[in-house]
């Protein structure tokens, strides 16, 4: 349990993985998007296909530790900072 701004203990919400994945997903994006990178940019950087990190950014996707890692570095990001991470089954 968690306690919300005004101290009350708040439970757990329930998200399935895809509506987690997504959640990760948009908040990568906006990461990218705030630190003025292109996808083209983060993916070379990555070295991946454009594609694997748009399936990444929309959700469809989750990224292994080690590419979250390097993506966390590229985009000055705090992991501390991301959504929960999807769990690999529910």
């Amino acid at each position: 349990m968690t306690s919300g701004p005004d101290g009350v203990m708040l439970a757990p919400m329930k998200t399935s993985r895809a509506e987690r994945a997504e959640v990760l997903g948009a908040a990568l994006k906006a990461a990218r998007q705030q630190a003025g990178l292109g996808m083209e940019e983060v993916a070379e950087r990555l070295e991946m296909p454009v594609e694997v990190l748009a399936r990444v950014e929309r959700g469809v996707m989750v990224p292994t530790i080690s590419t979250l890692t390097r993506l966390c570095v590229i985009l000055k990001l705090d992991p501390d900072t991301l959504p929960d991470l999807p769990e690999m089954s529910d």
